[in-house]
């Protein structure tokens, strides 16, 4: 379970916001079902749709610990989420060892690991029906099998009006 490190804004009135988790394997990305990713490969631009029902703001990032992963996630805007300043490709990308860690003492199998997006006081912003882009580079030794991959998008949905859609 996600919580924030410090509390968030409470939405301005009447808006209403709710609690999202997006999660994104290979039951709803089709290239993951029986897809490697070589060593020194990248996976290029994977869209990441999102509902059309409410703005999204992202908050934190859940991946499946494979210890090999390393990735780069852009917002709506094809604004990087993470390193760009880097010429090399591969410098782009975070390797997900390197995010906050659950830890191998934690009651969570999967060792999920978590990053805390720094992006405004609400998180970072995504309009309703819009997609997030997602890049895979596999900078390890071994191919990897990315049907073990796993990635959630945590943040909440702002309802105008108090109502939802």
């Amino acid at each position: 379970m996600y919580r924030p490190q410090f509390a968030y804004p409470l939405p301005v009135s009447p808006c209403e916001d709710q609690s999202c988790v997006y999660a994104f394997d290979a039951t709803n990305i089709p290239s993951w079902v029986s897809g490697t990713l070589p060593v020194g490969a990248s996976s290029g631009r994977i869209p990441l749709h999102l509902d059309d029902d409410a703005d999204f703001y992202l908050r934190a990032i859940r991946t499946r610990s494979t210890g090999l992963m390393t990735l780069r996630l852009e917002d709506s805007g094809s604004n990087p989420l993470s390193d760009s300043g880097n010429q090399a490709e591969g410098s782009n990308y975070m390797l997900e060892a390197e995010y906050s860690d659950a830890g191998q003492g934690s009651a969570d199998p999967l060792f999920i690991n978590m990053v805390v997006l720094d992006a405004g006081a609400d998180g970072v912003f995504t309009p309703a029906g819009g997609l997030l882009s997602l890049f895979l580079y596999n900078s390890s030794q071994h191919d990897l099998t990315l049907s073990v991959c796993y990635v959630e998008l945590i943040g909440i949905k702002r309802y105008p009006g108090g109502c939802k859609k």
